[in-house]
């Protein structure tokens, strides 16, 4: 049967889940090149849209949600959506980015992981409210679940009372445009942090992501011809609060939302990528800078270890001298860096959207 896919996710600002959900289904498009995209008719990534023949549906609804004020995305995809699907033969529907219609019982659905439920105290209570009532009701009802680590199956598996063998897991991987230099982008990424050596994090400016240790492991490293980068912005909108920036200085730049070119640039002119998050149910900036062959050093939390095992350099997340320490290796020991280098880019290598694409259609061919 013809796969449909909710590409609600077009509607959103590109972060994680988006960037997963884009790349996946370049892939599944690809391998089943009769896959229907649906999505509302607010659509920010217009280049996506277009490669993957997006078939907008629901605009007058669409606009009188936003008119009246309502959150129209989602009622979207909790009305719109599942009653086009009731009318052309319920087929089954792959959803990409966490959430689904929770009265279509046809549903293929990615969780990331359970942040809102473990950390709530991280979110807004109305983002955490809305995904604790809707991520349990849909994973039970979903015909099966994909998930992006061993350790994301585990969670889901014991948190949500679930089946494991109702799990698959497909994995991350790297943009193509990460795999070669840049050819241009670079003078604006120039342009914000100067020509100092630096070291950086890329990510949502949210709690999670411990920013406020980070920089207080980069203080007590000391070294004042080198720079902290911090890429992302934060969304108040999903975040309770954003991260303390307590204690930044001149060698502490904030960028805000960089291009992938320019991303690009920065992860092959680091000397060091960090990534102290509290919790991650797969953790794709470091893998992305691997890529790109800068030596990464990441937290010993959630899948981290999971998936950087023999690739990345590890510390404790709660420990500032753990951090502080570890980097100043990762910086020092020349033999260490070209050995973490050379995994990194076998490491990144190694994973590839099409086998994840592949996973996700004979499940789909097999269930649905």
């Amino acid at each position: 049967m013809r796969i449909t896919v909710n590409s609600r996710f077009l509607c959103q600002a590109t972060r994680g889940p988006q960037r997963f959900a884009g790349n996946l289904c370049r892939e599944l498009k690809k391998l089943r090149p009769d896959t229907c995209f649906l999505a509302p008719p607010k659509i920010y990534n217009r280049q996506l849209a277009q490669e993957l023949a997006i078939k907008i549906i629901g605009r007058r609804n669409f606009s009188f949600y936003e008119k009246t004020g309502l959150p129209a995305d989602i009622l979207w995809e909790q009305i719109d959506l599942p009653n086009w699907l009731q009318k052309n033969g319920r087929p089954p529907l792959f959803n990409p980015a966490n959430q689904a219609p929770l009265r279509y019982d046809n549903n293929f659905i990615t969780i990331h992981d359970l942040a809102f439920r473990l950390y709530p105290e991280f979110f807004t209570r109305r983002f955490a409210l809305y995904y604790n009532l809707t991520i349990p009701r849909l994973a039970r009802r979903a015909r099966h679940i994909f998930t992006v680590s061993r350790f994301s199956a585990a969670t889901l598996a014991a948190h949500l009372d679930l089946d494991r063998d109702k799990i698959s897991v497909i994995s991350n991987a790297v943009d193509d445009h990460f795999l070669s230099p840049p050819d241009d982008g670079e003078q604006a990424a120039m342009m914000k942090i100067g020509e100092s050596p630096f070291v950086l994090t890329v990510g949502s400016l949210e709690p999670r992501k411990n920013l406020g240790r980070l920089i207080a492991a980069f203080h007590r490293l000391g070294r004042r011809n080198l720079r902290l980068v911090i890429v992302g912005d934060g969304n108040r909108k999903i975040f309770r609060r954003l991260p303390e920036t307590t204690g930044t200085s001149e060698n502490i730049v904030f960028t805000g939302p960089l291009d992938d070119r320019q991303l690009n640039f920065l992860y092959r002119r680091a000397r060091a990528f960090i990534y102290p998050s509290r919790f991650e149910g797969f953790g794709l900036p470091p893998l992305e800078a691997q890529a790109c062959g800068c030596p990464v050093l990441v937290a010993e939390a959630g899948a981290l270890p999971e998936i950087f095992a023999g690739s990345a350099l590890f510390c404790d997340p709660d420990d500032s001298d753990s951090l502080a320490g570890q980097l100043a290796r990762l910086l020092d020991d020349q033999q260490l860096r070209t050995r973490l280098l050379e995994a990194g880019l076998r490491h990144a290598a190694g994973l590839r959207w099409s086998d994840s694409a592949r996973t996700v259609a004979a499940v789909i061919a097999r269930l649905g």
